[in-house]
C-alpha cells in the first residue's frame, strides 16, 4: 500500500502532482499536502513551530533521480517564536542555529544559520542546501517529505550553538529538478566560499539579501561542510567580531505586551547593540588571534563522532583545515580560542569566513 493512501478520506479528491521542474513556494498550494508542526505561509512554504517540522509535497518524478534545493531563512519572527518555546533566561545571547535537513526520513545535509548583528538591527540570514534523491526514493505515491530538525551535536560544540535550533526557522521554498537537467555531482572539485554556500556545499552562518545571495561579514566560528567526500580542505580566514546581543525574551506579563512597552524594549535592544559595537571598537582586547592560539575540531553530524583534522597556516589570518572522515554525512568544523581572557570573551568572539572549499 502506498504511503499516500494513509492520509485520504472518502471526501477527499486526490491532489494532482506537480511535474518537474517543480518549485514549491507557498504553503497554500494544493500540492503541499501536509504541514507537520509547521505554520503554513502564503509567500513561503511555512515556519517550524516545534523541535522539528516537515512538509509533504506531491511531485511526479517519472522514475528519475532528482536534486532537491531548499531555502532556509531566519528572521526576527524566527527569534520571537524561539523565545516563546525556549524561554531564555536574562542575559542569554542569540547563538548560531545548526539544523539538519532530512528527506524521506533520512539525514541529508545540515545548515548553520545566524543573523548578522548590525549597529541598529539584526539582519536576516538565508541558508541554501541541496541533496540528491535516487529514482527509487520517491515511490509510486509521489510524496516528497522534507523535514527540518536538530542535528546531533558533539559535546564541545553544544554550549556555543542554540538549543531547539529548528524552532521558528522558515522554509521559503523547495525546488525539485531532474538530475539529468543539472550538473552531475562530482567526486572532487574546488569552489570559492560564497559559491559553496550558495550551492549548499558549505554553510558558515548564512547569506544575506532579499534572495540570500550576498555573503556579508563573518559571524560565527563554525562551518558546516556538506560535500560528499572522504577528504575535505576548507580554507578559512579567521578574525574577531563583537559578541551577539542578548536573545529576545518573550514578555511574561500582559502589560509588557502593550505597544508602548514593546517600543521601549526595542529602543533598549538598539541601545545595547550600539553599546556593544562601541565597546568592541574601543577595547584593546579585540585584536585578531594568532594561529597558534586557535583550536580547530571537527565532528560528523550524523553520529556525533570526531573527525581527523590537520591544520596548516600560510599567514596570520588564514587556516587550511583538512578533514578526513570514514563515514558519510555533513561535518561540523569549529574554531575557538581556548586561552582567551574573560574580558576578551565579553567583548569579542572568534569568527571565520570560508575562502575556498576543495573536496576529493
Amino acid at each position: 500500500m502506498a504511503v499516500g493512501t494513509w492520509f485520504a478520506t472518502e471526501f477527499d479528491e486526490p491532489a494532482a502532482p506537480r511535474g518537474l521542474p517543480a518549485l514549491f513556494a507557498s504553503g497554500a498550494d494544493s500540492e503541499v499536502l501536509v504541514a507537520d508542526r509547521m505554520a503554513r505561509g502564503v509567500a513561503i512554504l511555512g515556519r517550524v513551530q516545534g523541535v522539528s517540522g516537515a512538509v509533504v509535497l506531491k511531485v511526479r518524478t517519472g522514475g528519475r533521480a532528482v536534486r532537491v534545493r531548499v531555502d532556509l531563512h531566519v528572521d526576527g519572527a524566527s527569534q520571537t517564536a524561539w523565545s516563546r518555546v525556549a524561554a531564555p533566561t536574562r542575559g542569554v545571547r542569540e547563538l548560531p542555529r545548526l539544523v539538519m535537513v532530512r528527506a524521506q526520513g533520512t539525514d541529508r545535509v545540515a545548515a548553520l544559520i545566524r543573523r548578522q548583528h548590525g549597529r541598529l538591527r539584526m539582519v536576516e540570514a538565508h541558508a541554501w542546501v541541496e541533496f540528491d534523491l535516487g529514482a527509487e526514493e520517491i515511490g509510486a505515491d509521489e510524496l516528497l517529505i522534507v523535514e527540518v530538525a536538530e542535528a546531533t551535536l558533539p559535546a564541545w560544540a553544544s554550549p556555543s550553538l542554540s538549543a531547539l535550533a529548528a524552532v521558528g526557522v522558515r522554509i521559503n521554498q523547495v525546488e525539485v529538478t531532474a538530475l539529468d537537467d543539472v550538473d552531475p555531482p562530482g567526486t572532487s572539485g574546488r569552489v570559492t566560499g560564497q559559491a559553496a554556500q550558495h550551492t549548499g556545499l558549505a554553510s558558515a552562518g548564512g547569506l544575506v539579501g532579499a534572495r540570500g545571495r550576498g555573503e556579508g561579514p563573518a559571524r560565527t566560528g563554525f562551518v558546516v561542510v556538506n560535500a560528499d567526500a572522504t577528504s575535505v580542505r576548507c580554507r578559512l580566514r579567521v578574525t574577531t567580531a563583537s559578541v551577539a546581543p542578548s536573545a529576545i525574551r518573550d514578555p511574561r506579563r500582559a502589560w509588557m505586551r502593550r505597544g508602548k512597552a514593546q517600543t521601549v524594549l526595542k529602543a533598549v535592544r538598539v541601545a545595547q547593540r550600539g553599546a556593544g559595537y562601541a565597546l568592541f571598537e574601543a577595547s584593546p582586547f579585540t585584536g585578531p588571534p594568532r594561529p597558534e592560539q586557535l583550536r580547530v575540531r571537527a565532528a560528523n553530524l550524523v553520529d556525533g563522532g570526531d573527525c581527523r583534522v590537520a591544520v596548516t597556516t600560510d599567514d596570520a589570518e588564514t587556516l587550511d583545515v583538512v578533514v578526513t572522515r570514514t563515514t558519510p554525512g555533513p561535518v561540523l568544523i569549529g574554531v575557538d580560542e581556548p586561552d582567551a581572557t574573560a574580558m576578551r570573551r565579553r567583548v569579542c568572539e572568534v569568527v571565520c569566513r570560508v575562502v575556498e572549499l576543495e573536496w576529493s
